[in-house]
C-alpha cells in the first residue's frame, strides 16, 4: 500500500507541474500574438501614413533678390514737393455750376451753366435729378475745356419750385470708366 500512495502522489506533482508548463507556454504565446499584432499595426499605420496622407511639399525661394545700389539716388525735397503737386494736380477736381437755375414754362430752356474748366484733369458728365428721383436733365460727355449754357431740359416740369441735386461724375479719358463722383444742391424754378 504504501507504493500506491507514493505513486498517486507522484502523479498528482506530475500533472500540476504539467498544468504549470502549459500555463507558461499559453502566457509565452499570448504575449508573442500581442506584440505581433502590434508590430502589424504599427506597421500598417505607417503604411497607411504613407500612401494616404497628403503630401506635404516644400517650396524652394531661390534666384532674384534685391541687388544693391548701383545708379538711383534719393530725390530731393524740392523734386518730392513737385512730384507730389504733379499728382495733387492730377486728382483734383473743380465743379461749376449755377445752383440756382430759372427754366422758361414754355421752351424748357434753362440758365443751366455747367463748366468743365481747364484746371480738371478729367472729362465729366452731369445729371440733374430732383428730390423725388426723376431725371431732368443728362448734360452728356463734357471733356476739360467744355461747357453748357442755357440747354433744354430732358423732361416737361411745370410751373413751379423745385429743388434737386447735380451730380457729376468724373471719367478716365483712356479707359472711359467712371473714377468718382461729386454732388451738389441745386433748386430749379419754373416761370
Amino acid at each position: 500500500m504504501r507504493g500506491q500512495s507514493i505513486l498517486k502522489y507522484k502523479n498528482q506533482n506530475d500533472i500540476t507541474s504539467d498544468s504549470v508548463e502549459k500555463k507558461k507556454k499559453r502566457k509565452v504565446i499570448v504575449w508573442l500574438i500581442l506584440l505581433l499584432l502590434l508590430l502589424f499595426s504599427c506597421g500598417a499605420g505607417y503604411f497607411f501614413n504613407q500612401v494616404y496622407s497628403p503630401t506635404i511639399t516644400k517650396k524652394i525661394v531661390s534666384g532674384d533678390f534685391l541687388p544693391d545700389y548701383k545708379d538711383a539716388k534719393k530725390l530731393t525735397d524740392e523734386e518730392l514737393a513737385k512730384y507730389a503737386q504733379k499728382k495733387a494736380d492730377a486728382s483734383k477736381f473743380q465743379m461749376i455750376i449755377n445752383s440756382d437755375i430759372s427754366v422758361n414754362k414754355n421752351s424748357q430752356f434753362s440758365d443751366i451753366n455747367i463748366k468743365n474748366p481747364t484746371s480738371n484733369s478729367y472729362p465729366i458728365a452731369v445729371t440733374i435729378t430732383l428730390d423725388n428721383g426723376e431725371v431732368v436733365y443728362r448734360s452728356g460727355r463734357m471733356d476739360v475745356g467744355y461747357e453748357v449754357k442755357n440747354p433744354k431740359l430732358d423732361k416737361n416740369l411745370k410751373v413751379g419750385h423745385y429743388k434737386g441735386v447735380a451730380i457729376f461724375k468724373v471719367y478716365d479719358e483712356k479707359t472711359s470708366k467712371e473714377k468718382g463722383k461729386v454732388s451738389t444742391a441745386i433748386t430749379i424754378v419754373v416761370k
